[in-house]
């Protein structure tokens, strides 16, 4: 129930867009994680499950998530303006989307790094990790349609080259 997902780097995908929706899975995963940890349910599970799990969604959103939205604005966002100027706005607003996660990250991460130093305050943490793993979920769900739906149907018409180029940047960052 409170399994954490592998650590399989980006790095193992073929192409940019498995590379970016690989992404969007751990994102998914960890948001999910993050409400499950304050169901009811997971008052059943011991304590070191619980710490774990709580551990992998604080590394996961204070660590990769911050990279991932670094390798969409710096890397992807500006090649793709330069090729297609039509999707501007809806990088303005992907851009704007990840500044304003850092306020609703920030109100789960202080509960799950409670958590995975001390699992026995669950039942204490878990209304308040619920309210803000829920809204974290929601704003990450509306956001990443947005970017599957507008966004990834245009990085394969990247040239070969820039999309090799921002691989290569995306590895660098996990370097």
């Amino acid at each position: 129930m409170l399994t954490p997902l592998g650590r399989a780097r980006p790095a193992d995908a073929d192409s940019l867009v498995e590379l970016l929706a690989a992404c969007h899975a751990r994102i998914r995963h960890h948001a999910e994680l993050a409400v499950t940890l304050a169901a009811p349910a997971a008052a059943a599970q011991p304590a070191t499950a619980i710490a774990e799990a709580a551990a992998a969604v604080a590394r996961y959103f204070s660590v990769a998530l911050p990279l991932h939205a670094a390798d969409e604005d710096h890397s992807l966002a500006p090649r793709l303006i330069r090729a297609f100027p039509a999707v501007a706005p809806a990088l303005t607003h992907v851009a704007a989307d990840h500044a304003a996660h850092d306020a609703a990250v920030a109100r789960v991460l202080a509960p799950v790094a409670a958590l995975a130093a001390d699992p026995t305050r669950r039942a204490e943490l878990a209304p308040v990790l619920a309210a803000a793993a829920e809204d974290l979920r929601a704003a990450f769900a509306a956001h990443l349609a947005l970017e599957e739906a507008e966004v990834f149907p245009l990085v394969p018409r990247l040239p070969a080259a820039e999309q090799a180029a921002v691989i290569a940047e995306l590895r660098a960052r996990r370097r």
